[in-house]
């Protein structure tokens, strides 16, 4: 959980830091992290393929299987990766369709190239997290990520500022930042592994010269509709990112605020997920039917607690929290509306993604990919787009069709895993 707040601790500090330039900085920012935010949770989708097959080898005492997979995620990873920056490139040209602001556009070009390229780091950084995670070693990627995460306020206070002698870049400087810190955060992992000696012999085991292709299709059953499940969604709130681009920068803005706080308590809940794989991956290894069912459903009565006090937080501080980011009124007044319902969204948004995890733990993703797909492409975004113009409730009514597309999610998840560990304990 920990290492997952440090994941998007990273976007926060450049949010508070790029929010000191301006309204149109910050919306730049939003613009661009809801283009290649796509890229970077459809990455984390393939690299969590991983977790589960380590797991349920180690479970099954098998560590030349635990070297096999770490190599073929790898290289997917990597090849991932470097698509990635081809289709950002290739898309650069034809970002105005989207209809935004011209001067959000300009400064947003910039910091969307170098995010492309900080995607190579970044994919290194997962695999060698995921293979960590698997092996139950969580606290060294915590490590890596809190010692990055100060790296990026320094990188930060550099180069958008232009102090201790490095150029001032404003915006494209946060950018520049986020990429050095994340090439330091998959060193200084790399190295905390290599001095982890029963961690280290998995990987110092594995032949990069020969591969299968079982392995690779293995990863990619479970990789692909991983990635998918998680590019429902966030291609849903990418997408009510440029809805509300289309309304006003001060709206896309105040968007951005609040998605961004609301995504703090999503990743400590997606750590809570991903211990969760990992712990019913290991039951799974076991041939242990019931240890899979008290693994699942604590982690969902747990995640019910911390997202019901996180929504009570978010409605006390509603006024508060948006000043931290900026000090525009109009910005603070409407980023403050939409927390109301970020904290609405709290309990069915930590639920549904801590269910996706059990189920991913069983390697069960088919059916998930499908239940996010129609809970947030057929039920939430045009939910939104019907709420913000047809009901004429704005910035707030895209809001409202991201609640009901969570909560849809959240509901036909859990019965799933309800219903799949009562088949598994029967077989």
């Amino acid at each position: 959980m920990a290492g997952q707040v440090g994941n998007i601790t990273v976007n926060v500090i450049d949010n508070l830091m790029v929010g000191a330039l301006g309204v149109a900085e910050l919306a730049s920012v939003s613009f661009s992290v809801s283009v290649y935010i796509i890229f970077i949770v459809v990455g984390m989708g393939i690299s969590f393929a991983l977790p589960p097959l380590v797991s349920e080898a180690e479970g099954a005492q098998n560590p030349r299987e635990i070297s096999q997979f770490f190599k073929h995620s790898f290289l997917l990873n990597l090849g991932f990766a470097l698509f990635s920056l081809c289709m950002i490139e290739l898309a650069m040209p034809h970002l105005h369709y989207l209809g935004q602001d011209p001067e959000v556009l300009e400064l947003a070009r910039p910091y969307l190239r170098i995010s492309a390229w900080s995607m190579i780091p970044f994919m290194i950084f997962q695999t060698l997290r995921c293979y960590s995670d698997g092996m139950s070693a969580t606290i060294l990627p915590m490590i890596a990520i809190i010692i990055g995460n100060f790296f990026n306020v320094l990188f930060n206070y550099m180069f958008i500022f232009g102090k201790l002698g490095a150029p001032e870049m404003g915006v494209e400087g946060a950018a520049l930042g986020t990429m050095l810190a994340r090439i330091m955060i998959f060193s200084i992992l790399l190295l905390l592994l290599f001095y982890r000696k029963n961690l280290w012999a998995h990987l110092r085991a594995v032949n990069f010269l020969t591969y299968q292709r079982r392995l690779f299709k293995k990863l990619l059953d479970l990789g692909i509709p991983s990635s998918l499940q998680m590019f429902f969604e966030v291609s849903a709130f990418a997408g009510a990112s440029i809805i509300m681009g289309s309304i006003s920068k001060d709206a896309q803005a105040a968007h951005q605020i609040a998605i961004n706080l609301a995504s703090i308590t999503f990743l400590i809940c997606q750590g809570l997920a991903m211990a969760a794989t990992v712990r019913v991956g290991n039951e799974l290894g076991k041939k242990d039917q019931a240890g899979i069912r008290k693994a699942g459903f604590s982690a969902i009565i747990q995640v019910t607690l911390f997202m019901s006090i996180a929504a009570v937080l978010f409605i006390f501080t509603r006024h508060f929290l948006p000043t931290l980011y900026i000090d525009d009124p109009s910005v603070i007044s409407l980023a403050a509306s939409l927390l109301i319902l970020a904290a609405i969204f709290q309990l069915p948004d930590g639920i549904q993604v801590t269910a996706l995890g059990i189920l991913r733990g069983l390697q069960d993703v088919k059916r998930p990919t499908w239940i996010t797909f129609v809970s947030y492409w057929i039920c939430g975004l045009p939910m939104s787009w019907i709420a913000a113009f047809n009901l004429g409730m704005g910035p707030v009514g895209i809001w409202v069709g991201l609640v009901i597309g969570l909560s849809l999610s959240a509901f036909l998840l859990t019965w799933r895993f309800n219903s799949k560990s009562k088949q598994a304990l029967t077989n």
